[in-house]
């Protein structure tokens, strides 16, 4: 049965979703748990974790800046991840949409994402806003969706 928790550095599982997160091989997952087990977060920086049995499922996280250097946008839905066995499920959507509501309940009134999809998050009115490379110099669109 998939269980979504919603994560702060004080959270009891933090310890082991930086673990399960920096174990998956897409590079965005250890950059996350490098963030998880070193930086400071802000209060209402989360990481929504997804796991079935103890087994990770999907995660993203909630954060002030994201993998584009240099931009005015803040904050991001942030390195969405769904394990290929749960893929086709509507995971990712529904872990973006954890990631909007607490970011409602924290009285932030916009969201974005940056990403090379096209197409995914417009299911949850995303908009492009913007193209920009991020720190590998790869072009990315830059989503907004407006939480008011």
């Amino acid at each position: 049965m998939l269980t979504t928790q919603l994560l702060t550095p004080h959270h009891s599982a933090w310890g082991q979703a930086a673990e399960q997160i920096g174990a998956i091989t897409w590079p965005a997952g250890a950059a996350l748990a490098k963030r998880m087990r070193t930086a400071t977060w802000q209060p209402w920086e989360r990481v929504v974790y997804a796991t079935d049995g103890g087994a990770l499922a999907g995660f993203c996280a909630l954060l002030a800046t994201d993998i584009v250097p240099d931009t005015p946008y803040s904050p991001f839905v942030s390195s969405v991840y769904v394990n290929p066995t749960y893929r086709g499920q509507g995971l990712s959507l529904k872990l973006v949409q954890h990631a909007e509501n607490t970011a409602r309940a924290a009285k932030i009134d916009g969201l974005y994402i940056v990403t090379r999809h096209v197409g995914l998050y417009e299911h949850l009115d995303y908009e492009l806003v913007d193209r920009r490379a991020d720190r590998f110099g790869r072009l990315n669109r830059i989503l907004y969706k407006s939480l008011a």
